[in-house]
């Protein structure tokens, strides 16, 4: 955003020609009072688009707060739901057991599992996201993350865990107080078809209380695998910092603000778009995984104790 360098040339010499009797201070001056009149005419600008992006997003706040309860009531009820029917089938002793098998997971995080062809997942690294924003209140967006890497995936903390004798289905919910996220970013569209989205840098973002839920029917064939998996998410907020955004430093701290706010909300309202493909590319990473890991493998590496337990609902 700056106005045109021919504009400020053609005024200057209108200046200079005006000012020719009056010698060199006649042009200083000239010179002056056009940097003062573009200062003005930018900070005016500035100041209109500022205000014109603070309306957009009150609008698209004040839409997105509605659309959001249908999705998460329609969530709240089938966990509800969900959690009901594993709380049934399940004994608190096999929730117990669960809670140990996964921390043992835990502790194994940062550096992997060769034996069982699992990588380091602590941090866990992502080569490249595509996220599509296509909604008539919202915007057209497209952004693209790459070279992604998450920390403190580790520090999750355990809500419930039930492995119900009935499938067998494994059910979970857990937290994670604050993930950190860095990487590369591209994005570009509009926001409520007013204002143009342009960016591609680095990003750092702090994501607080993000809320996971798994469901998954297990099956064994020569090792274990997923039948099917059902996942949903949520956080509670976002900070968010995107470098070389809008090619204005003041645009761009208006626009972080933005995205802090409306980003949990925006979540919500495309998550029944989005969230077949990601339970897709994540079920398909964990079978991808597993498949070939035996009950064996399994007790070899985490030992008999954690294991022992469940071999009467693992049996073929």
């Amino acid at each position: 955003m700056h106005v045109p360098k021919e504009i400020i040339i053609v005024v200057l010499a209108i200046q200079v020609v005006s000012s020719e009797s009056e010698g060199l201070p006649g042009i200083l001056g000239g010179i002056e009072n056009v940097a003062n009149s573009a200062t003005s005419f930018l900070s005016g600008l500035l100041q209109r688009q500022k205000e014109l992006i603070h309306r957009v997003t009150d609008t698209a706040s004040n839409y997105i707060n509605t659309a959001v309860e249908t999705p998460r009531n329609l969530l709240i009820n089938a966990t509800k739901l969900t959690t009901g029917y594993i709380d049934s089938a399940a004994s608190k002793g096999l929730e117990l057991k669960i809670r140990r098998f996964i921390d043992k997971l835990r502790s194994r995080m940062p550096y992997g599992i060769p034996e069982l062809g699992i990588p380091p997942l602590e941090p866990y690294r992502l080569d490249e996201l595509d996220i599509h924003v296509d909604n008539s209140d919202i915007g057209n967006i497209s952004i693209v993350l790459e070279d992604i890497v998450l920390y403190n995936l580790s520090t999750f903390v355990i809500n419930k865990a039930k492995l119900s004798l009935i499938g067998p289905t494994f059910a979970a919910n857990i937290s994670i107080p604050e993930i950190y996220a860095e990487g590369l970013y591209n994005i570009s569209g509009v926001l409520g078809n007013t204002v143009d989205l342009k960016g591609a840098g680095s990003f750092k973002a702090n994501i607080y209380d993000f809320q996971l839920y798994v469901n998954s029917l297990l099956g064994f064939h020569k090792g274990v695998y997923l039948k099917t998996f059902d996942m949903d998410f949520s956080l509670r907020s976002i900070d968010i910092n995107l470098g070389n955004f809008m090619d204005d430093d003041e645009l761009s701290d208006v626009m972080n603000k933005v995205f802090k706010e409306l980003t949990p909300k925006v979540i919500e309202v495309i998550k029944p778009d989005i969230l077949p493909g990601i339970q897709s590319y994540v079920g398909s990473k964990i079978n991808e995984t597993v498949h070939q890991i035996t009950l064996k493998d399994i007790i070899s590496v985490l030992g008999n104790n954690e294991i022992r337990e469940f071999t009467h609902i693992i049996a073929v």
